[in-house]
């Protein structure tokens, strides 16, 4: 009877195409007890030895929302039938609003191993990870955000190749040689300049560089770490993920596996993002403290009793300040005295 069971589960979650529901709002205890007993069901009964590799499984994790990502799953697709590997690609969209993306995107559940699920209600940028992981079927998973794309031909293989060397390996990102319009500009250049980091760079501060566009990981540390729900909004979920890695004794490691970022924000875009994850920062004060190196420059000049002095010349000079952040040429320099202005304003108003 057993047996019967876990064939007719095996079959069961290997042939559906999308997720109930009520499935999408259970409680993590009983998805993680399904998941878990596919997985072991799964390896018993296809024992599927993938070349170089062993017995390989790959569960790579897509959270969408307004962005046509069907050439990434295509390749993604691509790379899993080179490398012969047992995977799957799932693509989750957080409800977006925009229908042609949703029907763009619904190509998905026309590829190899691929699948999308449509998300009925918005639930954010922490907790679509989690119902990503409890969606997996298998043993390592991969996260990738919508708008990057493999720099490297055999990305899922350098992955594999490296899997044992930590708990978290992380590839890095990257932007293309060719730079973007003139309104696209500093959103390029502060990739370029501050989120591409070599290898070595990045290992410095392994958990304070993790980001969540392009990470991979066992299926165990995820779920004994998850992501943080009380993350809604945009900004900051990938550090206190970072954190909470660290303090469970989980290891990060840095490999050169890049994909190219293509996120298209124009300078305006970039800026309001750039508020809303100083806005994040004010909610979730007491737990980002020590580990955002923004907030602690500002806590600095609060017990100084500068803070209020800081806020009031940004708000004299913010003018300035945007018209350069909104140019083709950009400082760099001049965006991080807007960060700090800004934070002092707003952390004023706690």
């Amino acid at each position: 009877m057993r047996e019967n069971t876990a064939i007719h589960c095996t079959v069961f979650l290997s042939h559906c195409k999308d997720i109930t529901t009520g499935v999408q709002n259970s409680v993590h205890a009983k998805q993680n007890f399904i998941n878990n007993v596919f997985f072991s069901t799964h390896t018993r009964l296809i024992p599927r030895r993938n070349g170089n590799f062993g017995i390989v499984m790959l569960s790579i994790l897509i959270p969408t929302y307004n962005f046509d990502c069907t050439a990434l799953a295509r390749e993604l697709q691509r790379q899993i039938t080179a490398s012969g590997i047992t995977a799957e690609v799932i693509v989750m969209d957080d409800a977006s609003p925009r229908h042609e993306l949703r029907m763009a995107n619904t190509v998905i559940n026309e590829l190899p191993d691929c699948r999308l699920v449509q998300l009925p209600h918005n639930v954010g940028i922490a907790r679509i990870r989690n119902l990503l992981a409890d969606e997996a079927r298998y043993e390592y998973l991969l996260f990738l955000d919508s708008d990057v794309y493999p720099v490297s031909d055999d990305f899922i293989t350098r992955y594999i190749n490296n899997r044992d060397k930590a708990d978290v390996v992380c590839g890095g990102l990257m932007f293309r040689a060719t730079p973007p319009s003139p309104q696209c500009t500093l959103r390029y250049k502060y990739g370029s300049k501050v989120e591409s980091q070599s290898v070595d760079k990045r290992m410095q501060q392994p958990y304070g560089e993790f980001r969540t566009l392009n990470f991979f990981i066992s299926r165990k540390a995820f779920m004994n770490t998850r992501f943080n729900e009380q993350f809604v909004r945009y900004g900051h979920e990938d550090t206190f993920f970072g954190k909470e890695l660290q303090q469970k004794g989980y290891t990060i490691t840095h490999i050169d596996n890049p994909i190219y970022h293509d996120v298209p924000d124009t300078n305006e875009q970039f800026l309001s993002k750039t508020r809303r994850s100083i806005e994040n920062l004010r909610e979730h004060y007491d737990i980002l403290l020590s580990h955002v190196k923004l907030l602690r420059m500002y806590d600095k000049l609060h017990r100084y009793h500068m803070s209020g002095i800081v806020a009031a010349l940004f708000s004299l000079i913010e003018p300035l300040l945007l018209h350069n952040l909104n140019s083709s040429h950009p400082s760099l320099t001049l965006l991080n005295v807007y960060k700090a202005g800004y934070i002092c304003r707003i952390m004023g108003r706690r």
